[in-house]
């Protein structure tokens, strides 16, 4: 699957290098780096090949930390209605 992340930075230098530290990021991950179109600050975008597998993990991890984050905030809050 293609997925496509957006590298900021106000002028060249500065994109070139945030796009080195998220192909470093991205690779240690397990993306593959596809390509690279520099479209000004906002706009530039790296595109990546990542497996479904990689992707449904990344999710997973994301809504563990958000329900223990609820989880969290419902404890206190019943503890301080207490």
């Amino acid at each position: 699957m293609k997925k496509n992340i957006v590298v900021g930075g106000f002028d060249e230098k500065q994109r070139e290098k945030n796009l080195l530290k998220i192909k470093d990021n991205y690779s240690k991950k397990g993306y593959k780096f596809l390509s690279y179109k520099d479209n000004g600050t906002l706009k530039s975008i790296a595109s990546f090949e990542v497996e479904q597998s990689i992707l449904k993990k990344e999710k997973s991890k994301n809504i563990f930390i958000l329900s223990g984050i609820f989880f969290l905030l419902s404890v206190y809050l019943f503890i301080k209605g207490s």
